[in-house]
């Protein structure tokens, strides 16, 4: 059984943290392995503190939070003279891209600030500034009921110091993470088009990247910028070179994996989560006081989105299982959130994308109170049965499935995730317009197709996707079936859009223009082999 804290859900492996307490050697931080070299001087003396200092600012970059206080408190205890070990302490105990929605600001925050406004009087004056600046982040409330007003005061301070101190990229990447997380998971819509805000930050990214190709914020960020644009492939570089800067840091190198799985690189978003979790284990065991986690779902949940799309199936079923081993699915009591039943459903939704039909049909029915994963295990049922022919079978799922869609609890919201009620509406429509195609009733199998897609494209991003199976390969297999192939390639144009570099479309394509003799066919078959490079077997189409 796996510690509470071992049982990390978010996309980084610790959240902002309050108080933290030295081990029993009065040591605070470690000298931690592989976080590159970044360096950013500050008005201190101590090599010690300087050095701690450039490892919680590169870890505060990496958002790894625990580690980075501990390493900013270490850097106190160098130097306890140093306004700005204080104020990367304060740094670390905020909240951030994946924490804001669930933040609270720590009491342990505020003796922070008193020590560091202390010791900014007779600091440098940038240091000063950002000490100042650092004030704006919080309050003596402790119930943070000011935290968006908080967050944007603090945006607007590290605003005013780019104006003052143009030249300093660090200033830049700190306004860049202070705008993320007044927006977090908020960068463009779901057409694909940039929300205001994103612009501005790309541009300092740029800026950063410019003078420093290597700045550790300035990549992380660029791939958080851009990967739910319509132009995710321009986030590689800052992936390929994010991975090998810091390799020992897991949330780094598991940010490639962001870029590789929206460019259908889904192969190496394997294989990169696996050296992540790799990474994570090691700073578990060389921090225990910390108490870090081994274990981090998030990154288990993305290989097996990786694998499935790549057609790795027991890859896939490997890294699905492993989202079943958090706590809260195994202690007889709990019914978990809507989101982590999504997370615990992966096995079946890597068995529906590969086709194992029978296997799903083996497998035990989710208790009834869990309400998303029981209508999920309908929604896998009722495919399987239309797949095997037994059209009977698959409307009684249907039916059970829309039964638990009433139930209200499935529009309880999580942010930035996605509500399940979506997903669930989703599985709906595409059951039933699976019965439809299997009726030979083309036309409302594609009303009710067109409504899945339409939802799909509605939702929020988020990686892995809330909803990992595109009905579009599923509708296209389908008209395919029915000779219509000028329909399935429009849909499959559109899916690589959405989804650039997946195989599953790049072959349902290739099919399209084979079927009407039609030039390019050739290529999106190579296109399609490749994208499969490391698949146990090429599919037979866009959906089994």
């Amino acid at each position: 059984m796996l510690r509470e804290s071992e049982a990390v859900i978010d996309c980084s492996p610790s959240q902002a943290p309050g108080e933290l307490l030295p081990d029993g050697d009065g040591r605070y931080a470690p000298v931690f392995p592989g976080w590159g070299h970044y360096h950013y001087p500050i008005s201190t003396t101590n090599d010690s503190a300087q050095y701690y200092f450039d490892q919680g600012l590169s870890l505060y970059y990496s958002y790894h939070l625990k580690e980075s206080l501990a390493s900013f408190k270490e850097a106190s205890l160098k130097d306890s003279n140093c306004a700005m070990t204080y104020w990367g302490q304060a740094l670390a105990m905020g909240p951030y891209y994946n924490s804001v929605y669930q933040y609270k600001q720590p009491p342990a925050v505020l003796p922070v600030l008193a020590r560091m406004d202390l010791l900014a009087d007779k600091a440098p004056v940038k240091e000063k500034d950002l000490a100042a600046a650092m004030d704006h982040r919080y309050s003596a409330d402790v119930t943070d009921s000011r935290r968006t007003a908080l967050n944007a005061a603090y945006s607007a301070r590290m605003a005013a110091l780019i104006g003052k101190y143009p030249g300093d990229k660090d200033i830049k990447a700190l306004y860049i993470d202070g705008v993320m997380t007044e927006h977090a998971w908020d960068m463009w819509d779901s057409k694909g088009s940039p929300k205001p805000w994103t612009p501005e930050l790309v541009k300092y990214c740029e800026e950063i990247l410019a003078a420093d190709a290597y700045h550790p914020a300035a990549l992380h960020y660029h791939i958080h910028l851009l990967e739910a644009s319509l132009h995710p492939e321009v986030t590689l570089a800052s992936a390929e070179k994010l991975k090998d800067l810091m390799p020992g840091v897991a949330h780094m190198v598991h940010m490639a994996s962001h870029s590789y799985q929206r460019t259908g690189l889904y192969a190496r978003g394997v294989a990169i989560n696996e050296l992540a979790l790799a990474a994570q284990q090691q700073y578990d065991s060389l921090a225990s006081s910390l108490h870090l986690g081994s274990y981090v779902i998030h990154y288990h949940a993305v290989e097996a989105f990786c694998a499935m799309n790549g057609a790795m199936y027991a890859k896939a079923m490997q890294a699905a299982e492993k989202c079943r081993q958090m706590p809260v699915f195994s202690d007889g009591v709990t019914v978990p959130r809507s989101d982590l039943q999504y997370l615990y459903m992966m096995p079946v939704f890597a068995e529906v994308r590969m086709g194992k039909w029978q296997a799903i049909l083996s497998r035990p029915v989710p208790d009834s109170h869990w309400v998303y994963a029981s209508l999920l295990s309908d929604f896998a049922r009722g495919m399987a049965f239309v797949r095997l022919g037994d059209k009977t079978s698959a409307r009684r799922c249907l039916d059970s499935l829309r039964v638990a869609l009433k139930d209200p609890v499935l529009t309880v919201h999580f942010p930035p995730r996605n509500d399940a009620i979506t997903g669930a509406s989703i599985a709906e429509a595409m059951l039933e317009g699976e019965l439809f195609f299997a009726d030979k009733k083309p036309s409302a199998a594609m009303t009710a197709f067109d409504r899945a897609m339409r939802l799909e494209d509605g939702m929020t991003y988020g990686e892995p996707k809330d909803w990992p199976l595109p009905a579009r390969h599923f509708a296209g297999e389908w008209l395919l079936k029915l000779h219509r192939p000028d329909e399935a390639e429009r849909l499959y144009r559109d899916d690589l859009t959405a989804n650039p570099g997946n195989g599953w479309a790049l072959l349902g394509l290739a099919q399209c223009l084979e079927a009407r003799g039609s030039k390019g066919a050739a290529e999106y078959r190579a296109l399609a082999r490749e994208a499969f490079a490391s698949a146990e077997e090429i599919p037979p189409a866009s959906a089994y």
